[in-house]
């Protein structure tokens, strides 16, 4: 009996000396949820309303963009298909134009719209060219004659007479007949660059342009599409009335009338630009 005493009042003083049964564990780090970001809405494009109250007066004008016009092989040779509308495409365009009883007007008339208020019929369009390549000549003007209508080339002007470039003879026989030609800069360098450059591309071909009686009324087109405050500023110093960007749009407003959208087109139906 003493014996087992004693086996029992050591196993209580083992427990005394034993450290405490707690559990110490590492604290579990707070994990915080990986947060879903939130979608940035696209804008929603403005109305023509919006438009209207913000810039306008404004008017619903595409403005068709082109680059080449000419044949598949002659696209594929040169490795310009990017940039090409195929010469047989472009005819059913225009006839497209006539079809569907479109007024295709001239800059002189959009800007008669801006400061006179003479509102072109609600079904009108804008022919533009850009960089004066040589197939302009070749493929596009024949047909342009065929209907009667009227464009604008935007040449950079120090390019001309190179080859596939079009000649300063072409242009002046075609100046004459509804064609108008106006300024691309001078050898087509981005003008949102430095204030040097901007100013010697652009008052080069202005007084290349003006020499040769061409580029009136005064329009520019953006290489690369890329404006700037500087190069809108320059263009008014020199009195520009008129420029265009390769920003996609179908209404123009007066008080963007040197930051005007385009559409760039390419083969296929014009419905399929918003030209219906």
């Amino acid at each position: 009996m003493k014996k087992i005493i004693l086996v029992i009042f050591a196993f209580f003083v083992s427990l005394f000396k034993s450290p405490a049964h707690s559990v110490t564990s590492s604290p579990i780090p707070s994990i915080s949820p990986t947060p879903t970001p939130t979608a940035t809405p696209t804008p929603r494009p403005l109305t023509f309303s919006e438009m209207n109250t913000l810039y306008g007066p404004c008017v619903y004008f595409p403005t068709l963009m082109y680059h080449h016009i000419q044949t598949p092989e002659a696209a594929k040779e040169k490795n310009q298909t990017g940039l090409t509308v195929k010469t047989a495409d472009f005819r059913v365009q225009m006839q497209y134009l006539k079809d569907k009883s479109y007024n295709v007007i001239s800059m002189q008339d959009l800007l008669n719209f801006f400061e006179q208020g003479i509102k072109p019929s609600s079904k009108s369009v804008l022919l533009t060219f850009d960089d004066g390549y040589g197939d302009f000549y070749t493929d596009a003007y024949p047909i342009l004659k065929e209907f009667g209508y009227p464009a604008t080339v935007f040449i950079p002007t120090g390019l001309m007479n190179n080859t596939d470039y079009l000649t300063w003879d072409k242009i002046s026989e075609m100046a004459g007949n509804g064609i108008l030609f106006s300024n691309h800069t001078w050898s087509h360098k981005n003008v949102k660059t430095k204030e040097d450059v901007l100013k010697m591309e652009v008052s080069t071909a202005d007084v290349q342009l003006n020499e040769k009686g061409l580029n009136i009324p005064k329009v520019f087109a953006y290489p690369y599409g890329l404006e700037s405050s500087s190069a809108i500023s320059f263009l008014q110093g020199l009195d520009y009335k008129l420029a265009f960007t390769t920003k996609s749009g179908r209404t123009l407003c007066k008080k963007q009338m040197l930051d005007l959208p385009r559409i760039r087109v390419g083969n296929g139906s014009l419905s399929i630009y918003g030209v219906i």
